[in-house]
């Protein structure tokens, strides 16, 4: 009958594949729960309106942005998002298919935004100080129709009040 025995250990060597196997875990672990550049999506380079009161927004991860532009002759502004990994995506007001259905791709996105986010979902408004009233009336239209109640709008602090 044989004996089963131990193989041998050599002297002074340390197995490293577990302590390899955590430290990729952890490698991967802060990958995962860090917010490595997480973009806001909102386009700086447009002129805000200066605002001498106002609430910054802290809990940015339930907002989506909408960054406003003038279209030259256009009836309503182009509206600008950073969608699920699609930077600048333009969400039209009203749009036409292939088969000539008609589609609302801003509300619809808005809609769902609400129906998957719940209550504490904001919506920050990215226009230009230039921007007319008309355009702005229609984008907070279509939030208040896709049941977006929490409507807010990007502006730069101004020190002093108006007036004063």
């Amino acid at each position: 009958m044989r004996k089963h025995h131990m193989p041998d250990m050599k002297e002074g060597t340390v197995n490293v594949t577990p302590l390899i196997d955590v430290v990729m875990c952890l490698i991967v672990f802060f990958m995962l729960v860090a917010k490595i550049g997480v973009s806001t999506g909102i386009d700086k380079n447009i002129d805000t309106p200066k605002a001498y009161l106002g609430v910054s927004i802290t809990d940015l991860g339930n907002t989506l942005a909408l960054n406003l532009y003038q279209k030259p002759g256009a009836n309503e502004p182009q509206v600008l998002v950073d969608l699920k990994g699609e930077r600048q995506k333009e969400l039209r007001f009203m749009d036409k298919d292939a088969s000539g259905k008609v589609t609302r791709p801003l509300r619809e996105v808005l809609e769902s935004m609400v129906k998957e986010r719940g209550a504490n979902f904001k919506v920050i408004i990215n226009a230009s100080r230039e921007m007319r009233w008309r355009d702005l009336q229609l984008v907070m239209q279509e939030c208040t129709l896709a049941g977006a109640t929490n409507v807010n709008f990007a502006a730069k602090k101004d020190a002093q009040p108006v007036g004063g």
